[in-house]
């Protein structure tokens, strides 16, 4: 199979690069997926560049979402069968025709299903569903506040609140991001390189603020963005594509009796100590049987923005990283990777 290898860290451009490897063989209570598609994210990038909080361990093979076919299974496997379609949480290994991994990370996905879109579901409406839904408990006739909404799990963001009864409040950078954050249902956009989202929040929320910010951006963002809850308000901070982890005052949250909380979807896959594994399964499982009831309900739509061969993961990245794509990047899968 051919597969994208990063064997240092660094610049992407320097060291992710086209190999060609063995098919993998599935080990017990492992499973084979031919991929179709694998998700391409900024936290990729940092990754690559030994930057992410969780270093890969060397070499190994980036993006860690994909979706395609059951290849073959190992003794035991009994959660999926040769020839379902899956998306898959694989923490390395998307960036290759196949990948090899436990058969807890597999979910089934219809088969009328984009592949492209089961990469974004797995990861980005997953994280976006268990943030609003378990951490959050966002509420019918609530005002979600949302940064970055062009992008993946922010317009994932954008469509659960929605779907969930929420006057969504989106915020995204020019004419082109604000017009796919209002075609995915936001009430309200603001263009934050024209005004200060800020003083536009209060003024649609005629001062109140809002319930929840949905924050994936950090910095000062993290900051302005508790000063626009609401009494009793709570912060989800999802990562930070700004670069800048910020230091939040605690008297801000005590002066609104507000709450800052964080969702991390990795620690249910196993990536932080917490919790059993069953717990965690249930959990996920849960998760992904939410957000696929509001797909097939048609409140959602998750959008695939933008499409590249497997060769071009470094320019896919790049798009990704200069915020060129609007909803999900993937990657796609030929025969030539097979």
């Amino acid at each position: 199979m051919r597969a994208i290898v990063v064997r240092k860290f660094g610049h992407h451009h320097d060291v992710a690069r086209l190999e060609t490897l063995p098919k993998p063989e599935p080990a017990p209570g492992h499973v084979v997926v031919r991929n179709k598609a694998a998700g391409v994210s900024f936290a990729a990038s940092l990754n690559i560049a030994g930057k992410y909080q969780r270093k890969a361990p060397l070499p190994y093979i980036p993006a860690p979402e994909c979706a395609g076919i059951v290849e073959a299974v190992g003794e035991g496997v009994t959660r999926v069968a040769v020839g379902d379609h899956v998306m898959c949480s694989v923490d390395n290994g998307g960036a290759a025709g196949f990948c090899h991994i436990p058969e807890v990370s597999c979910f089934r996905i219809p088969k009328e299903m984009d592949f492209g879109v089961g990469t974004a579901i797995i990861t980005s409406y997953n994280t976006s569903y268990g943030a609003l839904t378990r951490r959050a408990e966002l509420k019918a006739g609530e005002t979600l506040l949302v940064h970055g909404a062009a992008g993946a799990v922010g317009m994932a963001a954008v469509e659960i609140g929605k779907a969930l009864g929420a006057t969504v409040i989106a915020v995204a950078g020019g004419e082109k991001h604000c017009a796919s954050a209002k075609r995915h249902g936001a009430d309200h956009v603001i263009d934050h390189r024209k005004q200060n989202f800020r003083d536009v929040v209060m003024e649609i929320t005629g001062g109140k603020g809002v319930n929840v910010v949905y924050d994936s951006i950090g910095g000062d963002v993290t900051i302005q963005s508790i000063r626009s809850l609401a009494w009793e308000g709570r912060l989800l901070t999802i990562g930070y594509a700004s670069g800048t982890i910020p230091n939040i005052a605690a008297n801000t949250l005590l002066l609104k009796n507000a709450s800052a909380m964080g969702f991390n979807l990795g620690h249910f896959f196993g990536w932080s100590p917490g919790g059993s594994r069953a717990e965690h399964i249930e959990t996920l499982d849960g998760f992904t049987a939410g957000v696929l009831d509001l797909y097939r309900q048609g409140k959602i739509d998750p959008e695939v923005g933008a499409r590249f061969p497997l060769e071009r993961f470094n320019d896919a990245l790049d798009a990704v990283i200069n915020r060129e794509v609007d909803g999900k990047c993937v990657v796609e899968m030929s025969d030539e990777d097979y």
